[in-house]
């Protein structure tokens, strides 16, 4: 059986595709220790770690569709 191998272009789309994957689940991270670590300052809960945490998933999705756009196009 032959094996096939991947281009270094197909690999740099599924590296590239990846690391956006990565961001989103960081950025949803970030969101949410922010806004746990602004209310536990505040006495607020749990006002902003709900902002903070839709505000990373926005953010982090909003970077993966425009990569997964990119990548569409070209």
């Amino acid at each position: 059986m032959k094996k096939e191998r991947l281009t270094r272009e197909v690999a740099n789309k599924i590296t590239r595709i990846s690391a956006q994957g990565l961001i989103l689940v960081v950025a949803t991270y970030l969101g949410l220790y922010l806004g746990l670590y602004l209310d536990k300052l505040t006495d607020m809960a749990p006002n902003f770690t709900l902002v903070f945490l839709i505000l990373g998933v926005v953010l982090g999705f909003k970077g993966f569709v425009e990569e997964v756009a990119k990548e569409r196009r070209a």
